[in-house]
């Protein structure tokens, strides 16, 4: 599968892949010395095709983080392409010898977004990759790079594609041979940044699981829906990171109060939780995702205020929701408490998570969210004694606060030591007594 007659300008070092159709070589480029990669496949092999195709595709889509092809010949047999030698290793031999920190993650995962971006909308049309894996993805010191498009085509071809690409890589949608656009590389991306996640110290970060299970769910309507709005909201997490080590005051947090099971008490902690930051002239306010709340306590309680939707009863500051026929009121800045119910799903842009049970997992027949042992969950046990909550602590390996008992409608000084307790931790929180 040598190509006859390049002897005069290449010297093959070694054979990278070798099949009775087709080659991939390790050349060096005689005039100046430089590596190089040589493709080559037999002009009867039915993929021939794809050497001309990989080179068309690339024309005009320039980018350092993606390979140069430098030239296209035939043989009578054999078509060749001549590109670029990336040098380094791939991302699975990266993670083999390295434990990703979460910064370093998140810097590969927004480059290799900017990458498929770069692809996505560079030339006259979008160019679907289809193959993104770990594999594929190559360090070079900081430099994050992608090779091999030999399947990759563009958006209009998509209707006629073979159902091409790698079990449990590739989308759903692709592999079936159904129609596809620039969601099956948000998929694959996805993909690749779970597999970093697992080989890394951010391991349990909900929030980055959060975006890879939007990323890549099966469902091609409630996938995230393009490699733009993935890069964003990881960029929205590395900002944060930043915030946090600067100890920067930051004001648009978003706090979600999760309930194990029913009637713990989450209403309850997410409303005193709003207190608790306005009382310390921590602007707050509280949304409730799943009930009416805040229409609630307009209805019932007195000295209420309803002003530019958002609703004032001393201490607290809840956002008023009129309906989807009325429009909605821009929410003014500030600490976002959001009361979840006993829905787990975590709302997007979720910052920190207060998870609160009624004791024992065992005891309430309560099946523990996956995210439960990330830093910033915080679990409060609601309804419990000492020896429950000890139990509880031990059986997560990670401190439990204990809420107090509370007969009194504003926020006890009892509840705010618990959430003074809490909130220490948090660099970013300028906490008062």
């Amino acid at each position: 599968m040598i190509p006859k007659g390049i002897e005069d300008r290449y010297e093959v070092i070694r054979t990278l892949q070798e099949t009775a159709a087709t080659a991939v070589l390790l050349v060096r480029y005689k005039p100046i010395g430089a590596l190089r990669i040589l493709k080559a496949i037999h002009k009867a092999h039915p993929d021939a095709y794809s050497i001309l195709s990989e080179s068309n595709l690339l024309q005009g889509i320039k980018s350092s983080q993606i390979p140069t092809i430098f030239e296209v010949e035939d043989t009578e047999e054999i078509t060749y392409l001549v590109e670029e030698y990336v040098e380094g290793i791939s991302l699975r031999e990266y993670l083999s010898e390295t434990k990703l920190p979460t910064e370093k993650l998140l810097y590969i995962a927004i480059e290799l977004c900017k990458i498929v971006e770069t692809l996505h909308t560079a030339g006259s049309e979008p160019v679907l990759y289809r193959d993104m894996k770990p594999e594929h993805v190559f360090m070079e010191g900081d430099t994050v790079r992608l090779i091999d498009f030999g399947i990759s085509i563009r958006k209009s071809e998509s209707g006629n594609a073979k159902p091409l690409g790698t079990k449990g890589w590739a989308a759903p949608e692709q592999l079936k041979g159904d129609y596809l656009d620039e969601r099956c590389d948000v998929y694959g991306v996805g993909k690749v940044i779970g597999f970093m996640q697992m080989n890394s110290y951010a391991n349990d970060d909900f929030r980055i699981k959060q975006i890879v299970d939007l990323a890549t769910e099966p469902d091609v309507s409630k996938r995230i829906s393009s490699i733009t709005e993935l890069k964003g909201l990881l960029e929205n997490i590395q900002v944060n990171r930043v915030n946090d080590k600067v100890g920067k005051r930051h004001l648009d947090k978003r706090i979600a109060v999760i309930g194990g099971s029913h009637a713990v008490g989450t209403t309850r902690i997410a409303i005193s939780l709003c207190r608790f930051f306005n009382k310390r002239k921590i602007d707050c306010y509280y949304k409730d995702n799943e009930k009416n709340t805040v229409r609630k306590i307009w209805m019932n309680l007195k000295n209420t205020k309803l002003q530019k939707g958002v609703l004032y009863h001393e201490n607290f500051r809840g956002l008023f929701e009129y309906g989807e026929a009325v429009e909605k009121q821009n929410p003014p800045e500030g600490i976002r408490v959001i009361d979840c119910g006993t829905n787990k799903s975590i709302p997007m842009g979720t910052d920190i998570i207060i998870y609160v049970t009624a004791g024992a997992p065992w005891q309430q027949d309560e099946e523990l969210p996956e995210w439960i042992k990330d830093d910033r969950v915080y679990v409060i046990s609601n309804f419990s004694d000492k020896l429950q909550s000890i139990l509880l602590a031990k059986s997560l390996k990670k401190k439990v606060y204990r809420y107090p008992i509370v007969n009194r409608l504003d926020i006890s000084k009892d509840e705010e030591n618990v959430f003074s307790a809490i909130f220490k931790n948090e660099k970013d929180f300028i906490i008062g007594q």
